[in-house]
C-alpha cells in the first residue's frame, strides 16, 4: 500500500511539473541556443537551454527556456508523437531547436510533442547539421513553356546520418513562393521510414518535378537550419508551337506510348483540337501517321 502510495505521488509531481498545455496556444519556433541541463521524471524529460538566435518564430518570454522532449501529460489525446532528441548532446554544447512555442500569461516553454494533422514536420532538439555544400541542376538547362521542368537537388550535410535514405530525408518537399521555389535541408520527414542501413553517409539526393512554368523568371533556393545555401535563377521562354505528335506526347519519352494513341483516336473520333497546338485537330492522314509511329516504336522527329 505504500509503495502504491510514493508511485502515485510521484506521479502526481511529474504531471504537476510537467506544463500544461489544454489552454496553451501553439506556434512554430526555430532557434539556435546552448544546452545548459537536462531533467528527467517520470512523467517528462526536457532540456534547458539559453537562447542565443531566434531564426524563426517568436522570441520566448525568457532567455533560458525549457525544451519539453517528453511528458505523459500532454493533452489533446490526438497528439502522441515526439520529435527527435539528440542522444549525443551534452550540457554546453550548441543545439538547433524546432518545436511548438507555447505561452500562458508570464510563462513559455516549447515542445517536441506533435500531430500529425497539426504539422508534417518532425519536431528536434539536435547538435548542429548544417550544410557544407550543395548542388542544384535544372533539366533542360534552357527551359521553355513547352518543357517538364526537373529539379535535382544534391546536399552535402556536416553530419554523417546511418544510411542514404535517413540523408536524402533531410531534404523537403519543394515549397512554391510566388516565382521562388524553396527546399529546406534540415527538416525531418516522418512518412519516411528508412530500416536498411548503408554505409555511413553525409550526401542526400532528391529529384522534384516542377512541370511547365509559364515564361518568366524563377529562383530556386536551397536553405539549411540558419540560412539560404545557395540559390539558382533560371528564365522560362516561350516555346513555339507545338506538333500534335508533340503534344500527345506527355511523358516526354519522343515516342507514342498506348494510353498516347488511344487519346489521338478519341481526339480523332470527335474531331476535338489537341491540346497545346493551338487548335489543330487530327486528320485521317494525321491518325495513319501516328499509327505507324505507335505500331513501329519510332522517335517523334
Amino acid at each position: 500500500m505504500l509503495k502504491r502510495l510514493i508511485v502515485l505521488a510521484c506521479l502526481l509531481l511529474a504531471l504537476a511539473l510537467s506544463p500544461a498545455t489544454t489552454y496553451a496556444e501553439f506556434t512554430l519556433v526555430k532557434f539556435v541556443g546552448i544546452a545548459r541541463s537536462f531533467q528527467q521524471l517520470i512523467g517528462g524529460s526536457s532540456w534547458l537551454v539559453r537562447l542565443e538566435r531566434v531564426i524563426s518564430g517568436p522570441q520566448p518570454c525568457a532567455q533560458e527556456i525549457r525544451v519539453v522532449t517528453w511528458t505523459s501529460a500532454a493533452p489533446p489525446v490526438a497528439w502522441g508523437y515526439t520529435g527527435y532528441t539528440d542522444p549525443e548532446i551534452k550540457p554546453n554544447d550548441r543545439v538547433q531547436v524546432y518545436g511548438r512555442y507555447v505561452t500562458d500569461g508570464e510563462s513559455c516553454f516549447v515542445t517536441l510533442e506533435w500531430s500529425a494533422e497539426q504539422s508534417p514536420s518532425l519536431y528536434f532538439i539536435r547538435l548542429p547539421i548544417e550544410v557544407v555544400s550543395a548542388e542544384i541542376a535544372l533539366l533542360p538547362a534552357a527551359p521553355t513553356t513547352n518543357d517538364e521542368i526537373t529539379l535535382t537537388v544534391r546536399a552535402t550535410f556536416s553530419k554523417e546520418f546511418g544510411n542514404e535514405c535517413f540523408a536524402a530525408a533531410q531534404l523537403s518537399d519543394v515549397k512554391r513562393e510566388d516565382n521562388k521555389f524553396i527546399v529546406t535541408a534540415w527538416e525531418i520527414w516522418p512518412e519516411i521510414v528508412c530500416i536498411l542501413v548503408y554505409r555511413p553517409t553525409r550526401t542526400g539526393q532528391r529529384v522534384y518535378s516542377l512541370g511547365k512554368l509559364p515564361a518568366g523568371t524563377y529562383t530556386v533556393e536551397l536553405q539549411d537550419f540558419t540560412r539560404v545555401v545557395t540559390s539558382v535563377t533560371f528564365t522560362v521562354t516561350q516555346g513555339g508551337q507545338l506538333s500534335i505528335e508533340q503534344a500527345l506526347d506527355e511523358n516526354n519519352n519522343n515516342r507514342i506510348d498506348d494510353p498516347e494513341f488511344i487519346r489521338a483516336i478519341n481526339l480523332w473520333i470527335r474531331q476535338e483540337p489537341v491540346p497545346g497546338t493551338d487548335g489543330q485537330v487530327i486528320t485521317d492522314a494525321v491518325i495513319i501517321r501516328l499509327l505507324n509511329l505507335w505500331i513501329k516504336g519510332e522517335i517523334i522527329r
